[in-house]
């Protein structure tokens, strides 16, 4: 099975979604990415980890582990996700934003602090399997560029960001965290508010791709 980690004084706070306290330098020895903001430290998990919840025990490989962001302080969010690809760093090249391009870069800069958290982890998490750039579009949302299959619009109000993708929301089936409703002609749109939807939305995006 190969090295594992163990991480004492887990929470789960939803499902395949933990809360957990690891120190920036423990976070470091798992490899990091070049982008740091905030104080929450991000990992995304491409294994289902063991977790023992009644002595708040969660473990896994550091193979299986990516560092979406390196926060300043203790607090870490943990999400698991199923069949991802995760790009290899070296074959990388970021730029000071940590991101691969001007529009993904802008994109995240234009955020409000508040939201600017989760932002980066929908970004970190969709640029890990669908290469791409988001551009802004003269309605407010960021539209991904070569192919339009998804878009991305910050809602401040209520700290969220509205999702549109390709399709008609009967196909694709019944997402646990999110509620597909009609949008325009022959696209669906939903809201990502929390860490915890972020599988749903791989998960979505890949059906539109399939197609």
């Amino acid at each position: 099975m190969g090295m594992m980690i163990s991480v004492r004084g887990v929470q789960q706070i939803d499902d395949a979604v933990w809360k957990a306290q690891l120190s920036p330098e423990e976070i470091r020895f798992l490899g990091t990415k070049p982008f740091n903001y905030g104080n929450l430290s991000i990992l995304l998990l491409t294994e289902t980890p063991p977790f023992d919840k009644e002595r708040g025990i969660l473990q896994f490989s550091p193979t299986n582990v990516h560092v979406l962001n390196l926060g300043a302080s203790p607090e870490t969010i943990i999400v698991e996700t199923k069949s991802r690809e995760i790009m290899q760093p070296e074959k990388e090249v970021r730029g000071r934003s940590g991101f691969l391009n001007n529009g993904d870069a802008n994109f995240i800069n234009e955020l409000p602090s508040f939201i600017k958290q989760l932002g980066t982890a929908i970004l970190q998490a969709v640029r890990t399997d669908f290469p791409g750039e988001l551009k802004l579009s003269p309605s407010g949302k960021y539209v991904e560029t070569p192919d339009n299959f998804w878009t991305i619009r910050p809602q401040p109000r209520d700290q969220s960001f509205r999702i549109t993708v390709r399709g008609r929301p009967d196909s694709f089936g019944n997402p646990k965290s999110v509620v597909l409703k009609h949008d325009m002609s022959g696209y669906s749109s939903f809201k990502v508010s929390n860490l915890s939807q972020i599988e749903d939305l791989i998960s979505i995006l890949h059906k539109v791709r399939k197609r």
